[in-house]
């Protein structure tokens, strides 16, 4: 019973750092010749838009290489989640790591 306990400890430890490598990882996009940069975390969250301001006359260009830059973004977010969550599940026991694995 003590190993189950120390297990579940160790693995609340590392997806507790699994949170944190999420938080903290950025992914950046730029889109309009550089004139459009976008940065969005680990958790999937939009931190940073910078434009150029010389780029501003031509606005809708502007739009689309923000939506565009911040999507391309996001899908980094989510394949790094996927692989930080595919090596997270690969420390649990085979029963468990089953049952998950099917979320992915």
């Amino acid at each position: 019973m003590f190993g189950q306990m120390k297990m579940l400890w160790d693995l609340q430890q590392k997806a507790k750092k699994l949170q944190k490598e999420l938080k903290n990882a950025r992914f950046e996009e730029t889109g309009y010749n550089g004139n459009v940069k976008v940065v969005v975390s680990g958790e999937m969250k939009l931190v940073e838009v910078r434009i150029n301001p010389e780029a501003l006359g031509d606005v809708r260009s502007v739009e689309n290489a923000i939506v565009n830059a911040v999507n391309r973004a996001m899908e980094r977010a989510v394949e790094y989640q996927r692989e930080k969550t595919k090596e997270f599940l690969a420390q649990l026991p085979p029963e468990y790591r089953k049952e998950l694995e099917k979320f992915l």
